[in-house]
């Protein structure tokens, strides 16, 4: 999963780029960030299937997974703004809520997949994985700028949070 992240960074910038420069379509003319975010989830789910697939040997099973995750995102979200013809003052669950709903989706059907395929039950995986100690900061260093980048990444959610709410009134 950390592996996915990383790599749904570059899913995030170059989808915005091929549609910049016309090569993608465009989901809506008002909000030309989304193909951003529906690359960015499309290839966190991909990366997954793929990484998932190495893991067990079941490399074709994880093309398919792979591929599947890859577009999902953006043609739920193109048929949803088809469907809906959101307005350019919509909101944001409005925007991202069909990949919000279909990654988090993704994500519970590779970890059943990946429960099945290793003989677990999802309570056994989900223990594995609250116990699994890689890349914790041990170090003092590492756990003092851990918290610091927490609390910064809070202040900016909340200041984030207080500019919606201020620019509603």
């Amino acid at each position: 999963m950390r592996r996915a992240m990383v790599i749904s960074i570059a899913g995030f910038f170059v989808p915005n780029l091929l549609a910049n420069f016309g090569v993608i379509p465009q989901l809506h003319k008002s909000f030309q960030f989304m193909p951003g975010i529906c690359g960015a989830a499309g290839v966190f789910s991909a990366s997954m299937a793929l990484f998932l697939g190495y893991f067990h040997r079941k490399l074709i099973q994880g093309a398919g997974a792979a591929i599947a995750g890859l577009i999902l995102p953006y043609f739920t979200t193109w048929f949803w703004f088809r469907a809906t013809h959101p307005s350019a003052s919509a909101g944001l669950l409005q925007l991202f809520g069909p990949t919000v709903i279909l990654a988090i989706g993704t994500y519970f059907v590779l970890m059943q997949w990946h429960a099945r395929l290793s003989n677990f039950t999802i309570d056994v995986l989900t223990e594995q994985m609250v116990g699994d100690e890689y890349g914790k900061p041990k170090a003092r260093w590492e756990q003092v700028t851990y918290r610091v980048c927490q609390v910064i990444g809070g202040v900016v959610i909340l200041l984030l949070i207080l500019g919606v709410f201020g620019r509603g009134h």
